[in-house]
């Protein structure tokens, strides 16, 4: 019998699946699971070559699946091994038809991400575009009224090369790393 209630069930779900949400936290529960006597830290930064403030991020979300030992050796907790078991089970056994799948849903993703990445990229550029625009015509009136001097035009270039730049960078991440995208959305709490 199960010492479980629904809200710790919960709990117990959601950590797990936190530990194996990430590439790089999937990959420091695999790392820790081939070595039952604990890895160190540095033996950990060195396998995934990665940046010590990207690492103790990892590990911080990994509270509860990994423990430290007395000699700083991190190692699997028990549920720890049971989301290292979860994960191996994932891929266990799969036919055609559920790598066929696999691929139809990759697919899916795919085109939903670059669309949300289109949509960005094209409310950033009307966006700015337009605020450039009232911009340009506010200086323009407050240059013919005698306000201020010509020398406000130089000042439109500011905002007009934050836009190109910002519309280029969101084309690079469309072309290149969709999913950075989404990280960065989620991180605003735009997007779930």
């Amino acid at each position: 019998m199960s010492l479980l209630t629904g809200r710790m069930r919960e709990e117990v779900e959601e950590i797990i699946l936190q530990g194996i949400d990430h590439v790089e936290r999937r990959n420091i529960l695999k790392i820790m699971g081939a070595s039952p006597e604990g890895v160190t830290y540095s033996e950990v930064l060195r396998e995934l070559a990665m940046n010590t403030g990207k690492l103790n991020y990892h590990l911080k979300l990994l509270e509860g699946l990994i423990e430290r030992d007395d000699q700083r050796r991190y190692r699997l907790t028990k549920l720890g091994k049971k989301a290292l078991m979860i994960l191996g089970s994932m891929t266990e056994d799969l036919d055609e038809e559920a790598l066929i799948l696999v691929s139809t849903a990759k697919s899916s993703k795919d085109e939903f991400i670059s669309g949300m990445v289109s949509w960005w990229s094209r409310l950033v550029l009307f966006g700015s575009f337009t605020a450039v625009l009232g911009f340009v015509v506010l200086v323009n009136t407050m240059v013919g009224a005698g306000e201020v001097t010509e020398m406000a035009y130089l000042w439109l270039t500011v905002p007009l090369v934050l836009l190109v730049a910002m519309y280029l960078w969101l084309e690079k991440v469309k072309r290149e790393a969709p999913e950075r995208f989404v990280e960065f959305l989620k991180r605003l709490g735009m997007y779930k």
